[in-house]
């Protein structure tokens, strides 16, 4: 007997009805709030956070004074800060935050304020140039500027892993500019209030950003058709600037005559500008690849400019002339400090504003990274990868800039995709040549591993769309912030000098306690616990960081130094005598510029009883010296009290 076929008991599959007012659920993208977060745990992470080294290592010593008037009471480079001192307003500031918190808490907090206003005003002022982009051109533009280290004429970065007042001074700049730029309402008055503050935080960089803001303000009300400024509204903004100036200018004043006083005008520029600061102030001393790279990111901004499409919003003209004025500022600088060569605009230090430049290019280059990437495509994106990773050194900014501007020439010209592609592999390759023969910093492995990476990403994102649910935004924000929070717990509980290892090496990466990290650290936090307060130190000219972690007075550093005539005076003379120099003031000059590192091997070579016969000099009783030194002998005026890995510290005996 036959069985009747059964029907299939499963329904078919249908597929789901999409309603008209319905959209179809997409993978969700990353979150852009988050995305900063990201960026700058990342920042942390490859640059680290440098609270008691660097710079930071002869302007706490002065705060430490404030904080506490018998420490350092006798130490000639910090008390010659009461006639002339710029960081009035920083150290006000600093003062504030310290008394409550401590030195490091204070530090670590006014570091996050200001990297989050420096944000925030890149953010605000790029989002207004190019509004079509959304608000991922601003997290572009945020990167590039933390990424930018190519091209520091002057020798001042962007932004510094650690609290200068500069960097404040920059950071309310960036707000002032955004709020200048956007026509945001009575952004002028905000702006004025801005650089206010900014000048009595860094009288100079502030006064500086505020004359060029005001000669923007000018320069766009003579184009108020393009840039919306009548002329009553830039007289506003114009005498606001002018009040708001008048605070910080009033504190400087008073100093002002102090400055030139003591020396002969020829000698304060030998030591000013010619031994102290020559880096900073004399375009004439920096190196071929740094002016190069320089002139790569107005380079790269033209090109950004150029290939946006019109009519431009108000905000991108107004970046326009903005950096023109920028540009114009520091032709006049070039022409006033190397061709007349006038002393007190050398040392005002102008070439600050070579930084400004730098960061309204990138505020146009942001726009054209963000299409280059949007195009998708290998090529346009590998356009992209190479300018942000050109701007960590000089020479492979020059080359992705020129791989850049080839293959947008070519594109103008209308080759094919192909040709592109082979000419701008072609370019590369050259590049890259030229990189491995030439660059000191081998950039060609940079370039590589950035291009290396874009390869695998596009693999990967090429098969599947990444999707980015809260759980995994909230891993990778995690993992970005993971070296710098552990080096925050190990920082908290390391108080053993001698710790090496991992726990070292992270509270060295993210300096946010106290903790010392090297030998000079260690030698100078047991000085200050097993030698009287009112101890005085000689040692090599060198090392900076004795004196901010000794809490004892130091006769004499290099890096150390004042800024009025007067105590340049006296730095000198320390100097001279701390390498054994017997000639003149521009002999001295000569020599230093000539060989710096074998004058200041001069402390090195002398005998003990030269070191207690200078330290004697010098009203010190205590000497620093190499590990590598003889012990010092029974006949010897000095008697060795501790070594600490390369340096030693000696006791002077009483001259009998």
């Amino acid at each position: 007997m036959a069985t009747a076929s059964r029907e299939p008991t499963t329904r078919p599959r249908r597929d789901p009805v999409v309603r008209p007012d319905q959209t179809t659920p997409t993978a969700p993208s990353f979150p852009l709030r988050a995305g900063f977060f990201v960026v700058v745990g990342l920042y942390l992470t490859l640059r680290g956070y440098h609270s008691f080294d660097g710079d930071q290592a002869y302007r706490l010593p002065l705060l430490i004074h404030q904080l506490d008037p018998a420490t350092f009471a006798t130490d000639s480079f910090v008390r010659a800060f009461d006639q002339f001192n710029p960081h009035r307003g920083y150290l006000a500031l600093l003062n504030l935050a310290s008394r409550p918190f401590g030195i490091a808490s204070a530090l670590l907090g006014l570091f996050a304020i200001t990297l989050a206003l420096t944000i925030r005003g890149i953010d605000r002022l790029t989002r207004s140039v190019w509004p079509e982009q959304g608000g991922q051109v601003g997290l572009a533009a945020v990167i590039l500027v933390l990424l930018a280290k190519a091209g520091n004429i002057g020798t001042n970065h962007l932004f510094e892993s650690t609290l200068l007042d500069r960097l404040i001074g920059f950071a309310l700049g960036w707000l002032a500019i955004a709020w200048a730029v956007d026509s945001s309402p009575r952004g002028w008055a905000k702006g004025a209030v801005a650089l206010g503050l900014a000048t009595l935080v860094h009288p100079s960089v502030g006064l500086q950003l505020a004359l060029t803001l005001a000669t923007a303000w000018v320069a766009w009300s003579l184009a108020s058709l393009k840039t919306g400024v009548s002329p009553p509204a830039m007289i506003r903004a114009v005498l606001a600037l002018a009040v708001a100036l008048v605070p910080g200018v009033w504190l400087m004043l008073g100093q002002s005559g102090q400055l030139l006083k003591g020396l002969p005008v020829e000698e304060f520029r030998l030591l000013a500008v010619q031994i102290q600061g020559p880096q900073h102030m004399l375009p004439s001393t920096w190196r071929t690849p740094q002016w190069l790279a320089w002139a790569c990111y107005p380079i790269l901004a033209i090109l950004a400019l150029g290939s946006a499409s019109r009519p431009w919003p108000v905000a991108r003209v107004r970046l326009a002339w903005l950096i023109g004025v920028n540009l114009a500022s520091l032709a006049l600088a070039e022409l006033a400090v190397e061709v007349v060569g006038d002393l007190r605009v050398t040392i005002f230090q102008p070439f600050r504003m070579a930084t400004l430049a730098r960061g309204l290019a990138l505020v146009a280059v942001a726009g054209r990274v963000v299409t280059l990437w949007g195009r998708r495509d290998l090529t346009s994106r590998g356009r992209a990868v190479l300018i942000g990773v050109g701007l960590g050194g000089d020479w492979m900014l020059v080359v992705a800039t020129v791989v850049d501007l080839t293959l947008a020439m070519a594109d103008h010209a209308g080759w094919s995709a192909r040709a592109v592609r082979r000419l701008g592999l072609t370019v590369l390759g050259l590049g890259l040549v030229f990189l491995a023969r030439r660059d000191t910093e081998s950039g060609h492995l940079g370039l590589i591993a950035g291009l290396v990476g874009l390869a695998l990403f596009q693999v990967l994102n090429g098969r599947r769309a990444i999707a980015w649910p809260a759980r995994r935004v909230a891993l990778v924000v995690g993992l970005s912030w993971a070296v710098p929070a552990a080096s925050l717990v190990v920082g908290m509980v390391m108080r053993d000098p001698g710790a090496r290892g991992w726990s070292s090496a992270l509270v060295e990466r993210c300096r946010f306690a106290e903790v010392p990290v090297d030998d000079l650290e260690r030698l100078a936090v047991w000085a200050r616990e097993n030698t009287p307060t009112s101890s005085r130190f000689i040692g090599p000219p060198g090392p900076k960081t004795f004196r901010l972690w000794s809490r004892r007075a130091l006769a004499f550093n290099r890096a150390g130094s004042p800024y009025h005539a007067e105590g340049l005076a006296d730095w000198s003379s320390r100097f001279r005598d701390h390498v054994g120099f017997t000639g003149e003031s521009a002999e001295f000059a000569r020599a230093y510029l000539a060989d710096r590192h074998g004058l200041e091997a001069g402390y090195g070579r002398m005998t003990d009883r030269e070191l207690a016969r200078l330290a004697r000099s010098q009203g010190a009783d205590h000497v620093l010296t190499a590990a590598h030194r003889p012990v010092p002998d029974l006949d010897s005026p000095l008697i060795r009290l501790r070594v600490e890995g390369r340096y030693a510290v000696s006791r002077v005996k009483p001259d009998r």
